[in-house]
């Protein structure tokens, strides 16, 4: 009998865990000993009289539940001549140890996630890190290292410590013992709380009105998902809103019932105890509150105005319990509140003739009280307008004219669009729409010409140049409809037939044909308004067929056709002739249906005959001539294969009595040329945006995506300088037709012309003519419109400044009088700007008084906003 031997250590040896290594520690070893393992020889190394070595493969560990190992020496060894063994020792597969945690202290919900690094041992493929109850997938690159990744959700703040532990599968299922890893939170700071002033609500026993505002803005930094609002020192109900740094809280009807000043914190749960950060200090007024007036800024010598107040205890909504005073001149029309809390009053003109900074106040007539004044510049001189886009900006040589719209910002009644310099007559719709008339002598020729837009002085200025392309080429058209103004069939032999030929890509120069034979044709836009230039949204072809071409009941094919260059000929369009007598068959608005669709809804065919406006029950249905079955009553289910290809089903039914009906049409329709009509921003300045930036980019147009399905992956492109990427519709209330995509700063950093299309290639349809994007050097001026709050404390920590406008570039900057901030740009889900917020320190808050606040862009171009004054209140 050997000594006893003891085990030092069985670890795994590869990350596949294929072998086990063991240490075997005892006395008088020799390279004569040997290793077994229930009884098999192990392939064993001798390290020293006191250590062996082995290898263990994990398939002979894992056959039998009970393990022991022993060491022996064969007969024969000098030693021992008849051999040895040394008692038998138990042992267990080893498990999982985590030495260490790299980093082992986190801060709570980084901007990205976090790469963990572990070291330890018997770290295998297909492990797994526990973190808070989750698991992380553990990418191992020895049995001694592996890393994984938490993502910023999974490190919320809260208040116990955490720990980690690793679990592995092989050879047997088992976990680690924990280690620490620590998530921390930084202190968070309040810059800013809208509205900055609260009306209290019992001090006038409801007579003063009723709360608008339910619940209060914070903004701040270092601010968590969890953070809680607390109002002298009560949490409240906080939820996080429109980013990193902001949330919003309920306010309790009973914590504002007095007047008086709150204490507003923001705290975070930490593992040291939560981190509070410093009071923000909140009036509660007895007297009327105003929170915002707009617009903020209007121009000397404007016609009346209409503004927008809100506010709180401004009265309980009675006109005459309220008064709004202008300068200190009564206003004889206010009205509101509306269902949003919003109030109204309107300044004549003779209070706007001359410039100056105006205060508005409210004063309640039941008991005095006045609010603290906001204030509206009265400009001398007119802001520099700011073009963003036309519509349309690509025509086809021969178009019908119509009104071409410029849409930008900071118009005045006096503003004018230019065309290639040359000032045209122009509409005013507002401050951000105008509008030209482009004549029929403007689209005879090819070529880009620039549109801008000017304001004269005082002020004013001319926008950057977009782009409007004429092109000698013309749209493929599309035809929609072929009706008699409501039916898309009538009685044979009435006389000449007045048809509207209704679709896409029509011109004056566009060609009618009725059974192959042309016919004049007059081009409407189809509405009562004047008339977009180009073929517009849904443009109408008016034609009369002759007496003699309907004297008969059968069916007329109606094409439209566009001459070359480009053009082409549209699909056919039916009009039905009906005999006397002759059944009438009508089909749902699935009469056209998409190419390759898969879903039965979408190949479901409704349809119904009628006699003389009666419905009647038909008894048989042919398809192209062939019998038919019905699907349902009175409905046709086309097979996946009928609608794999592009054709023309005609339809019959039977019906005793009454005999064959007549025809009515089902298209199975491919993928169509696209129509482009724009694009927005139609101009960008370089470096705009910053390169990693996304901005939302607009494509007005039409047959941009499937006719029907709403459930059929398009594969529409925008393409431009061998780029592609793929496009969305344009969804929503007040989307225009057409597709939309983001792009980044980076995509649009060289100076040039950009020339746009929009592809359904993919999809066997056809490409777009371009639109041009003219990317420039210079940089507009930029437009403030709106400051949030209006109004803030004197000696406030910091200030949080909301900001919206228009030509704001990535260089601008907000000047309050001798400091300077950068703006910060709050994008939407789809890449649109909410609005900017600048972050202003202390030390701007420690004078009291007016502040005008402006933005500036410096050259190339560029200048300074008209300004809009914000109130430092003692």
């Amino acid at each position: 009998m050997l000594p006893p031997v003891t085990l030092g250590e069985v670890a795994v040896t590869d990350v596949e865990a294929t072998e086990l290594s063991m240490r075997v520690i005892g006395v008088g070893f020799s390279q004569s000993s040997i290793v077994f393992v229930n009884g098999q020889r192990m392939e064993t190394q001798f390290v020293s009289t006191t250590e062996l070595g082995a290898l263990v493969p994990t398939w002979f560990a894992l056959a039998t539940p009970e393990l022991f190992l022993e060491v022996r020496v064969y007969r024969g060894d000098p030693e021992y001549k008849g051999g040895a063994r040394s008692p038998r020792l138990p042992f267990t597969l080893p498990a999982p140890e985590l030495t260490s945690v790299t980093p082992d202290t986190l801060g709570s919900e980084p901007e990205d996630a976090v790469r963990i690094t572990v070291t330890g041992k018997n770290l295998v493929k297909g492990s797994h890190a526990l973190f808070r109850d989750k698991t992380y997938p553990l990418t191992v690159t020895s049995p001694h290292e592996g890393s994984f990744s938490l993502p910023p959700s999974a490190l919320k703040a809260q208040t116990t410590r955490d720990t980690l532990v690793i679990e592995v599968t092989r050879p047997r299922s088992a976990r680690s013992l924990p280690l620490n890893m620590t998530v921390t939170s930084p202190t968070p700071a309040i810059t800013g709380i809208w509205p900055p002033t609260l009306n209290a609500l019992d001090m006038h026993r409801g007579k003063a009105g009723s709360a608008s505002v339910e619940r209060i803005i914070v903004s701040g930094l270092q601010v968590r998902s969890n953070t809680v609002v607390k109002w002298n020192g009560t949490p409240l109900h906080t939820e996080t809103y429109d980013g990193a740094n902001r949330v919003h809280a309920w306010i309790p009807s009973t914590a504002r019932m007095q007047a008086g000043t709150v204490q507003v914190t923001l705290e975070t749960p930490d593992p040291d105890g939560a981190k509070t950060s410093s009071g923000h200090a909140l009036p509660v007024k007895s007297e009327p509150v105003l929170h915002a007036v707009s617009p903020a800024w209007v121009l000397a010598g404007s016609d009346e105005v209409r503004f927008k107040l809100q506010g709180e205890g401004l009265g309980q909504g009675l006109l005459t319990q309220q008064v709004v005073h202008w300068n200190g001149h009564r206003l004889e029309h206010f009205f509101g509140p509306d269902s949003e809390e919003i109030w109204e009053f309107i300044v004549p003109a003779a209070l706007l003739a001359q410039p100056g900074t105006l205060p508005v106040t409210v004063t309640r007539m039941f008991d005095g009280a006045v609010s603290s004044p906001l204030f509206v510049q009265v400009l001398a001189q007119a802001p520099a307008p700011i073009a963003h886009s036309l519509l349309p900006s690509v025509l086809s040589v021969g178009d019908a004219p119509g009104l071409l719209f410029v849409d930008g910002a900071g118009f005045t009644p006096q503003s004018v669009i230019l065309l290639d310099g040359q000032e045209r007559t122009t509409r005013p719709h507002g401050p951000s729409r105008l509008s030209t008339q482009l004549q029929a002598e403007d689209l005879t020729t090819k070529g880009v010409r620039t549109v801008t837009v000017s304001t004269p002085a005082p002020g004013g200025g001319t926008t950057l140049p977009l782009l409007l392309v004429v092109h000698a080429e013309q749209p493929v058209p599309v035809l929609a409809a072929v009706t008699d103004g409501v039916y898309t069939s009538a009685p044979a032999g009435g006389g000449d037939l007045s048809l509207r030929v209704q679709g896409q890509g029509f011109s004056p120069r566009s060609v009618v044909r009725w059974n192959g034979q042309p016919l004049p044709a007059e081009w409407t836009c189809g509405t009562s308004v004047d008339c977009v230039a180009g073929p517009g949204n849904q443009s109408t072809l008016l034609v009369k067929v002759p007496a003699e071409w309907v004297a008969q009941p059968g069916v007329g094919r109606v094409t439209v056709s566009n001459p070359g260059p480009g053009g082409g000929e549209s699909l056919e369009g039916f009009f039905v002739l009906l005999g006397e007598g002759e059944p009438k068959l009508s089909v749902s608005i699935h009469s056209v249906v998409d190419v390759g669709v898969s879903h039965d809804f979408e190949r479901d065919i409704s349809l119904w005959t009628t006699v003389a406006g009666n419905f009647i029950n038909a008894s048989n249905l042919f398809v192209n001539g062939v019998a038919r079955a019905f699907s349902g009553p009175s409905s046709l289910l086309l097979s996946e294969e009928e609608v794999s290809t592009p054709r023309v089903y005609e339809l019959r039914t039977f019906t005793p009595g009454h005999g064959l009906s007549s025809p009515a049409y089902v298209r199975i329709q491919g993928a169509l040329t696209p129509t482009l009509r724009g694009v927005a921003p139609g101009v960008v300045s370089q470096g705009e945006w910053t390169a990693t930036q996304q901005r939302l980019f607009v494509l007005p147009g039409e047959n941009f995506f499937w006719f029907r399905s709403s459930l059929k992956n398009s594969q529409v492109t925008l393409d431009w300088s061998g780029q592609s990427r793929p496009l969305t519709g344009n969804f929503g209330v007040n989307s225009v037709p057409g597709g939309r995509t983001r792009l980044e700063g980076t995509e649009l950093e060289q100076v040039g012309v950009r020339s746009l299309t929009v592809s359904r290639v993919a999809e066997g349809g056809g490409v777009s003519l371009p639109a041009l994007l003219n990317v420039v050097s210079e940089r507009p001026v930029p437009l403030l419109t709106h400051v949030e709050p209006m109004s803030v404390l004197k000696d406030a920590p910091a200030l949080a400044l909301r900001i919206k406008g228009q030509g704001i570039h990535s260089a601008t900057e907000l000047r309050w009088r001798d400091f300077r901030s950068s703006l910060e740009p709050v994008l939407t889900w789809d890449g649109q700007v909410a609005h900017y917020e600048a972050l202003l320190p202390a030390e701007a808050l420690a004078e009291p008084g007016g502040v005008d606040v402006t933005l500036e862009t410096p050259g190339p171009g560029g200048g300074r906003s008209p300004p809009i004054r914000v109130v430092v209140e003692e």
